[in-house]
């Protein structure tokens, strides 16, 4: 089939789609426009990436374009959030849990483990402060939300107060302390901490490495045929991922049209551009620039040669807003493309995607100082010392709570006596920045599981 009539076909489509979408039987139109993606995407042997980003792009376009109302778009939703997503995720337990045996068992050595497990948790920990000491340095010499219009701060709290008290109310129910945070990592039911509809990582985790000591410390004979089941099962899921992403461009679509779809007034989201430019900027700063200093300091590795090895994880990164539903392709392009070794790679890459937060730190970070300048909080240098404390140990002690991002930041605003309803201001544009954080987020894990395994040799 030749290009123009290639062309005319998707544009045929498109058409149907608008025509289908304005009749009474709307399925018409959702087809069409599916239809005329998939088009796009097969018809010209298009690489996955350029797939992916083509749809990221015409996401946001069409959803911009005024062709569809933002109703009908937020329908399709569930392509990306429930079809797509939950097709990525299905085989995450057991690859999780199967990657972290058989990494363990690989190692052959405890020590190697204790000196792995400690490097890892040493450098997430410094990663995350570097993170939002940054976000609170560029919050600090910008200062935004110093100069918000009342009459707009009015509309803000109009508009999205009663939204911001739900999520603050499920923030509550859910808000753990350190120490409790720690207690939930030891499992008293591992089938209930991985059947939920979020399972608990952490529970998972560290039932793994228990199993994998335990296969260790077994006679060879006995524990060898568990060990190659469990190999068996991480590629048997890195199979089951890379069919999936197959489906990437058409969730990814959903997702994105659906999401600029919802987003608040334009009134509204113009009163925030100050702010999430600062955290754009802020994000991009440490997740290129920061990892780089790592990469090429630590891991005496190329930037260049990293960041073009990771960019379809980084764009999945940003299309899912999931750390957890990015990790199988994590993990495979960790292994293939990275040349992590899998012990490495099985325990690094799973434990960062629950409880690395370099981007939600620094969002955090920023946030603080544009909440506190609405309700003319002036922070002092020991409260912001507080800020960064609490996001750190936050991010730990709260890692497999849902909603952990509103929990750690409610908990923050408390402390320094900025009404946590105060969240209303970024809900405008919390998805937006979210998928922004999360690529951050998965960059963090990439370049520390370069690191452990560069060290791997001293070990």
């Amino acid at each position: 089939m030749g290009v123009l009539i290639k062309l005319l076909l998707i544009a045929f489509l498109f058409i149907g789609s608008i025509w289908g979408l304005k009749s009474e039987i709307k399925i018409i139109g959702y087809i069409s426009l599916f239809l005329s993606l998939y088009v796009l995407n097969e018809g010209f042997g298009f690489h996955l990436f350029t797939k992916i980003t083509l749809a990221l792009v015409l996401g946001v376009l069409i959803a911009w374009s005024g062709f569809f109302l933002n109703a009908d778009l937020e329908v399709i939703r569930p392509v990306g959030s429930k079809i797509f997503m939950n097709c990525l995720t299905m085989a995450l337990v057991p690859l999780v849990f199967s990657s972290i045996v058989t990494g363990v068992t690989n190692l052959s050595d405890i020590n190697k483990l204790q000196s792995i497990g400690l490097r890892t948790i040493v450098y997430y920990i410094a990663t995350t402060i570097i993170a939002i000491s940054l976000g609170l340095l560029l919050a600090n010499i910008f200062q935004p939300g110093d100069n918000l219009a009342p009459e707009v701060k009015m509309q803000f709290e109009q508009t999205f107060n009663q939204s911001a008290q739900a999520k603050v109310a499920t923030a509550q129910d859910n808000k753990q302390t350190l120490f409790e945070g720690l207690q939930a990592i030891f499992p008293s039911n591992i089938f209930h901490a991985i059947s939920q509809d979020k399972p608990n990582m952490l529970q998972l985790i560290f039932f793994a490495v228990i199993c994998g000591v335990a296969l260790l410390k077994m006679d060879t004979k006995m524990a060898k045929p568990v060990i190659s089941l469990f190999s068996g099962i991480t590629e048997m899921t890195i199979k089951i991922v890379l069919i999936v992403m197959r489906l990437a461009p058409y969730g990814v679509f959903a997702l994105i049209a659906s999401t600029v779809a919802s987003t608040g007034g334009t009134q509204l989201l113009l009163a925030l551009v100050p702010f999430s430019l600062i955290v754009v900027i802020a994000l991009f700063i440490h997740a290129v620039g920061t990892n780089s200093i790592s990469l090429i300091f630590l891991s005496k590795k190329s930037p260049v040669w990293f960041f073009s090895k990771v960019k379809e994880v980084a764009i999945t990164a940003f299309s899912t807003s999931s750390s957890g539903a990015t990790m199988p392709l994590t993990l495979e392009v960790v292994e293939d493309d990275l040349k992590v070794k899998n012990e490495v790679a099985g325990f690094v890459v799973p434990l960062g995607a629950t409880i690395n937060m370099d981007g939600t730190a620094l969002f955090q970070g920023v946030s603080v100082i544009f909440l506190a300048n609405i309700y003319g909080v002036d922070l002092t240098f020991i409260d912001q010392l507080t800020v960064i404390s609490l996001a750190v140990m936050a991010s730990i002690g709260t890692a497999a709570v849902p909603g952990v991002g509103i929990v750690i930041l409610t908990m923050i605003l408390v402390s320094i006596d900025v009404p946590a309803e105060a969240i209303l201001f970024i809900l405008p544009v919390n998805n937006l920045l979210d998928m922004c954080r999360t690529t951050t987020n998965v960059m963090g894990d990439m370049t520390c599981a370069v690191y452990i395994n560069s060290t791997m040799k001293k070990i």
